[in-house]
């Protein structure tokens, strides 16, 4: 195992009902905060009234800035960042998946800055600017996805250069992170299920890629993605089932949350692929992962036959009965890819509109400008270099 120092500054107030105690929060952190959101559903179903009321209850105003994408852009966030400092906001309120909780971090350095957000992401060209201040920051998931609300990191989308990079510093922790599983029940089943896809891919790339005896993380990441496997199609069939909700939500926050990969490491080839695939193609996160995932298990099993039959052993009950570590990691690949189509999210590159392979190059290219090693190939127990990448990318294309 390695060395590592593990830090979750984090505050999270966690439970069905508990959005009522944002006001109370709040009010600890600033007067005049900016509820960061996106465009449509946090506003059809009321939760912003009832944030607003909250807070206003409390003393602390609140402005709302609606306009944040599914993929959120750095332009985007500029404008919000400068109606911040306009306004003298003093907090950030994320609210919403993991673009609007995302975007609430970035906006947080933007308002107490004046160059371009894009300026402190590093994505593989001139050196990025440290985050040296940020304001504080609120998060308040509306979807189990991302683990926004319990890490230090965001994933931004330049759409004029079509690049996808991640932002992290400590100063963007959030200060308090409200987790209600009541505020995940409106969530569309697509969404619900991409969110759940990207649940298990934030354990199952550090399991496969990190270092070996790590036992406790190791179990960390087959009891975060049984907990998936076996609620996400609670809720699909259930959209009220709060107690699988809820499940989904905690192990939402605990996967990103620094706890299961600290000691283990790993790379992340499958996030680095997704991050180029929806900077060109600007589709769902969790979508592009699902599409990835069995693609990068069967490319890369015969490389750690060990790990991937402790996941056929572990989360699906495959037993050994004489077979070898090859044999049992092919069947926890189906049974992995029959719970993918149990959920509707076995898919290819049609599926999610990407009729051609015109742009395959270039994402391959920026994935390993932005993610890959000495810009060659891409961290894995079977590294992925430019052809690996493209070979991938063709085989999904149905």
């Amino acid at each position: 195992m390695q060395n590592f120092t593990f830090n979750l500054p984090t505050k999270i107030v966690f439970g069905q009902g508990t959005i009522d105690q944002i006001g109370i929060e709040a009010a600890q952190l600033g007067q005049r905060a900016m509820i960061v959101t996106g465009k449509r559903s946090a506003s059809a179903f009321g939760i912003i009234e009832k944030v607003t009321n909250y807070l206003e209850q409390e003393g602390v105003g609140a402005l709302v800035f609606d306009k944040i994408e599914p993929n959120p852009r750095t332009s985007t966030i500029d404008e919000a960042g400068k109606l911040a400092r306009e306004n003298e906001c003093d907090l950030i309120i994320g609210l919403g998946g993991g673009s609007p909780m995302d975007a609430a971090k970035a906006i947080a350095v933007a308002a107490v800055e004046t160059k371009p957000i894009w300026d402190f992401i590093p994505h593989g060209k001139t050196p990025s600017n440290p985050v040296k201040k940020a304001l504080p920051i609120m998060a308040i998931p509306t979807l189990a996805a991302t683990g926004s609300e319990a890490d230090a990191g965001g994933v931004f989308t330049n759409w004029e250069t079509h690049e996808k990079a991640v932002l992290f510093s400590p100063l963007l922790f959030p200060k308090v992170s409200i987790i209600d599983p009541e505020l995940t029940v409106t969530v569309p089943k697509d969404y619900t299920a991409d969110g759940g896809i990207d649940i298990i891919c934030h354990v199952i790339e550090g399991f496969f890629t990190g270092d070996d005896n790590t036992p406790i993380q190791d179990r960390f990441a087959m009891g975060v993605i049984k907990t998936v496997i076996e609620n996400l199609p609670i809720v699909l069939k259930d959209p009220k089932n709060i107690d699988a909700r809820a499940n989904l939500s905690w192990a939402s926050a605990v996967a990103l949350s620094g706890m299961i990969n600290s000691g283990r490491g790993g790379a992340y080839p499958i996030h680095a692929l997704e991050h180029s695939l929806s900077g060109h193609y600007d589709i769902s996160h969790g979508r592009g992962l699902a599409v990835l995932i069995p693609a990068l298990m069967e490319y890369s099993y015969k490389s750690r036959p060990a790990k991937y039959a402790m996941l056929a052993i572990e989360l699906f009950d495959i037993h050994r009965d004489g077979q070898s570590d090859e044999q049992l990691a092919v069947k926890g690949i189906v049974a992995m890819k029959d719970f993918f189509a149990s959920v509707g999210r076995l898919l290819n590159f049609k599926d999610i509109g990407i009729a051609d392979d015109s742009k395959f190059e270039k994402m391959a290219d920026d994935a390993l400008r932005i993610y890959g090693i000495d810009g060659e190939y891409l961290g894995n127990p079977k590294p992925l270099y430019r052809d690996d990448i493209l070979a991938i990318f063709k085989s999904l294309a149905g």
